[in-house]
Parts: C-alpha cells; structure tokens; sequence
C-alpha cells in the first residue's frame, strides 16, 4: 500500500518541487515527516505547516522548522529578520462528525420550530453540545416549546431551558410574521469549547497553544503568534473570529422577510462572548488565519505586547504585508 506522501504526490506531481522554497535542511525534515506519518489527520496537518511556511517565506523571513529549545518544546516555526525573532504555532481547525451531527439536527429543529404560529422572535442556544439528535428529540422539543408557549403570554427575555443543553428566549413580540421566528448563532456559538476555556472543562487545543510556550517567550521576549488555518467543513470564517475575538454575535435567516424583522431586534453587546479575553493575553501577539485560501492577520490591540517594541518592528513590517 502506497504511504501518504506517495499517494499525494500522485495527486499533485509539483509538490515536492514546490518544497524547493525553503532551505534544504528544512525541506529534507518535511520530507521525513511525511513519508513517516501515517496517519491522515497529523500529515495534513503538517501540510498546512507547510502552507504557512510558505507564507513566512514569501514575506521575507529567515525560518527555522522544529528548533527544540531548552524546555524539549519545538514551536512550528520560528521566523526571524536581522536579529528578531518570533514564535509561530500552527493549528487546523475542522469539523468532526459529530459537528455535523450537531449542525444537521439544528437545521432540522430550526425548520419544525418555525411551523409554530406564534408571533414572536425566538433565539436559540446551544448550552451543551452533548444531546440527543435524533428525529424523535426534534418532535418532543417543539412539542415542549408550543406547550411552553401556550401556557401564558411571553414576555421579552423569559427562557425555556430543555435538558440543560438548548435554551429557547423570547426577544421580541407581536411581530408581523405569522409564524414563529427561529434563529440560532452561527457555527462558531456550537463549537465554542474549541475555542473558549469554560471553567471545570479540560483545556481546549487553542489554550493548550496560547500558555504552550510562556516560559520561552518570557525568557526571549518573543512576539508569539497562533496560525489557524480553518477547514472550510469547519463552519467558521475569518469574520466569524474577526467579531467573536473582538466580541460580538450573529445569526442566520432563511428568508429576507425574517431577516428585516431581526436586523431591527438586534441588540449589540447583548450576547458577547469571552473570546476577547484571549484576545487580550499578555503574551500573545496575534492570529494569522488561512481562511479559503486567503491569509488574514489580526494583531493583539495592547501596544504593551512584545511585537510593538522597537526591536520587532522589522517582524511587524513584514506580517503587515499579509
């Protein structure tokens, strides 16, 4: 059976001459790798190593690939210009089956909800990721909610909480659809533990990253930043991190009518998320993420951060170019 690499190569003859960018002891180490790994999650994600590697390339940066340091730790890449340096580590972000499991159920439940013939905005919330998807639980969640809705008239703000895991909220009233308006966040709000450290929970890949190489940062004052290339099956975008680093929500309509209705509810700064918090880690200097083939750079605001000294201002010239 043929190894990964070889069975990419097949795909795509240019790609080993294509590696022809970087330095030959670079080269020859990704090579390695890839003919042995066999396993298809970590080859791709080495592949978009190499993506980004490509990217600090391009830019004008000197690379090292893997140079252990003293704590045995090996950040993917450490880009240098002169006598900088900064710190690069990579993450991939898809979606699991079980995400689509998720995202599936939601269209379903959003659909049955909306056949409901109440006038009133509805938002949706995903409390717990951990539920039943079947069909069978889509009938007995709407059939809770009209029970819920009949029993008295709603007020803006009340909540019906089913199972601890989906959070319905009345947001306005005596609107002019006769039906009932459904809307949830968008793909982000489902997969926030991917993301976001909640309390009791163990610590998510991205907050594994962000603390990874605090002791060799505070030792070298290094600008740090985490590249996060999203899978397009992930559900996420660059203007979905963009809003939810920064704070802030959105939501999805299906049809126009609905959407006018909810553009004039929205209430901003109701719903933020914690997100801008990593945002504001002391040691992180800021984000570069592949979105659709597209690099997009998002500093961290704080001027107090190591990749505004005078020292990295070279760094800083080169990443503005993405």
């Amino acid at each position: 059976m043929e190894n990964l690499l070889n069975q990419l190569c097949n795909k795509y003859p240019e790609f080993l001459e294509s590696l022809n960018s970087f330095q030959e002891d670079i080269k020859q180490k990704i090579v390695r790798r890839l003919k042995n790994e066999t396993n298809e999650t970590t080859f791709t994600s080495t592949l978009t190593e190499i993506d980004f590697g490509q990217l600090f390339n391009n830019l004008g940066f000197d690379l090292e690939y893997e140079k252990p340091y003293y704590t045995k730790q090996t950040p993917d890449w450490i880009l240098s210009v002169g006598d900088s340096k900064a710190i690069c580590e990579v993450y991939r972000l898809g979606k699991s089956k079980n995400d689509q499991f998720t995202y599936n159920f939601l269209s379903q439940l959003t659909k049955k909800v909306r056949e409901l013939k109440y006038r009133y905005i509805v938002r949706l919330k995903i409390l717990n990721t951990d539920f039943d998807t079947s069909k069978e639980k889509i009938v007995s969640i709407v059939q809770n909610l009209e029970n819920w809705l009949l029993s008295s008239l709603k007020n803006i703000g009340e909540k019906l909480i089913i199972e601890d895991s989906l959070e319905f909220t009345i947001t306005r009233i005596n609107t002019n659809s006769n039906h009932l308006i459904c809307y949830s966040y968008r793909s982000i709000d489902i997969k926030l533990n991917k993301i976001i450290q909640f309390k009791d929970q163990d610590k998510n890949k991205i907050t594994c990253k962000l603390s990874k190489y605090n002791e060799i940062i505070r030792e070298y004052n290094y600008p740090y930043f985490i590249a996060i290339a999203l899978d397009f099956a992930s559900g996420f975008d660059f203007e979905d991190f963009k809003e939810y680093f920064l704070g802030g929500a959105e939501f999805d309509c299906e049809d126009d009518s609905d959407y006018e209705t909810l553009l004039e509810d929205r209430d901003y700064g109701t719903e933020w998320t914690e997100l801008g918090v990593f945002y504001k880690n002391p040691l992180l200097s800021g984000l570069i993420i592949l979105d659709n083939s597209k690099f997009n750079l998002l500093l961290n605001p704080l001027k107090s951060q190591a990749i505004y000294k005078d020292d990295n201002l070279l760094i800083l010239n080169n990443l503005k170019k993405i």
